[in-house]
């Protein structure tokens, strides 16, 4: 370490003494002989002149010449302290000035542009004070209708010239009018919120506000709306939330933001209930297609066997329980299905999105239920009544065909055969016989495929 520290410092040593010897040659030793010479040529004449630079008349006159030199250079503008030039302040802000609880007044700019005209100093000085300049739009005294009014600049500086753009407005006074108006509620950001939570309700600290412009454009105010944003909950967890100054904004009918509306007042404070309402169901495994003859199901075994969903209470309490399908076509060894359940539409979480449903399968074998009734389905009761043409159409024998374990465990009770009466009116109706099961692990068909109904009118 102590070797590595002495050869940099060497290093750096070298390069000092080479950056001497350049200074030296081509700077010091130049230099040197030429004040030697001066000092030995004046020195060569007796001290002439030292004698003269030392005189005290000869200091007078050389500032005196000095002088005039300056007064000349400034005269000829050879040297120029007073030429004129500009500078613009952009976007200056307006200040309107007039009774705002008795008139609302619109083409008011916000803001205006000043070129200021003068000499260097005073320019740059008035750049530094760019919070002293101001401008002022005097509207007292005026009365209502379209005025054209100038634009006042109050300069901080008085020996600069200005112009204003624009320098002179044209506004209109309307007589300000106030009306009440009921308070709905916009929700912002609602999907950030935890995907388990939801809000179940807004409360706010007032129903009704004060709108306040002149009567033309408040007949355009459709509606005043509360924005509360789910962001500022800073919500985790289901419980009541407290959000303060709350903005009020009015909208017209087409949903659009009108500007300029006072409101009365401008905020509103908000209590924000967060529920987590769930629901468990189960999950239904649906076989679609035709096994290989001569094999059928025997087992179907999903690794879940109901979920749990979050979502809107209305949402929830609509969903019974969840079909999963899977493809057993041409189907007649065991097999495990990997698949996703689908998520409702409107539940905003599920418990679980995957399941494994593994199938084992057996020989196929059959067995004969008899009578079992036909129901009528999707008729608009309200308007017609149905009945079979026949005794033998009200009722049909089904045959079931599956794995005997699984077929010797089923009751008659569990096989629905209906028709379809959906967009049928009165007349009589050939409508095919549809049969379904409790068991998906089973197929069912009906003897009697196709039955004569009668619908008439109540």
């Amino acid at each position: 370490m102590k070797k590595t520290l002495s050869n940099i410092l060497k290093f750096f040593g070298k390069i000092f003494k080479i950056i001497h010897k350049i200074l030296d040659v081509l700077l010091i030793t130049p230099l040197s002989k030429i004040a030697y010479r001066i000092n030995d040529f004046f020195t060569s004449k007796g001290g002439s002149f030292d004698k003269f630079i030392n005189n005290p008349n000869t200091l007078i006159y050389i500032s005196l010449i000095c002088a005039i030199g300056v007064f000349l250079a400034i005269d000829r503008k050879v040297i120029n302290l007073t030429e004129t030039e500009s500078v613009v302040l952009s976007n200056q802000p307006i200040k309107a000035e007039y009774n705002e609880e008795a008139y609302v007044v619109e083409g008011i700019p916000e803001t205006a542009d000043i070129v200021l005209m003068g000499t260097k100093d005073n320019l740059y000085l008035a750049e530094q004070l760019s919070d002293y300049h101001k401008l002022t739009l005097d509207l007292t005294g005026l009365s209502e209708g379209t005025q054209k009014v100038n634009i006042k600049y109050n300069s901080p500086i008085n020996s600069l010239d200005y112009k204003l753009d624009p320098s002179r407005v044209t506004i209109v006074i309307y007589p300000k009018v106030s009306e009440t108006r009921t308070i709905t509620t916009d929700i912002l950001n609602q999907d950030k919120l935890n995907s388990t939570l939801v809000i179940s309700g807004v409360e706010l600290d007032r129903d009704e506000v004060i709108v306040k412009s002149y009567k033309e454009k408040l007949a355009t105010v459709a509606s005043v709306k509360a924005i509360v944003d789910v962001n500022a909950l800073n919500a985790t967890s289901a419980g009541t939330y407290t959000l303060e100054n709350v903005k009020l904004v009015a909208y017209d009918e087409k949903g659009t933001e009108i500007s300029d509306i006072e409101i009365v007042p401008a905020n509103v404070t908000a209590t924000v209930t967060i529920s987590s309402p769930s629901k468990i169901v189960p999950i239904r495994v649906v076989p679609t297609g035709e096994v290989a003859s001569g094999s059928a199901i025997k087992t179907i075994t999903p690794n879940v066997k109901s979920v749990t969903l979050y979502g809107e209470e209305s949402v929830l309490d609509s969903i019974k329980e969840l079909n999963v399908e899977i493809d057993v076509t041409g189907l007649n060894n065991d097999k495990t299905f990997q698949e996703t359940i689908v998520k409702p539409t409107g539940v905003r979480s599920m418990s679980d999105t995957n399941v494994t449903i593994k199938v084992t399968m057996d020989k196929e074998t059959s067995k004969e239920f008899k009578n079992i009734p036909i129901t009528f389905e999707n008729l608009d009761t309200s308007k017609y009544k149905a009945l079979a043409s026949s005794e033998a159409s009200t009722k049909v024998d089904v045959t079931v065909k599956g794995v005997s374990s699984v077929i010797n465990k089923l009751e008659s009770s569990a096989i629905t055969a209906y028709v379809d009466l959906s967009n049928l009116g009165e007349g009589t109706h050939k409508v095919p016989v549809m049969v379904t099961g409790s068991d998906e692990k089973l197929s069912y068909t009906s003897r009697t495929t196709v039955i004569e109904v009668v619908i008439s009118k109540r």
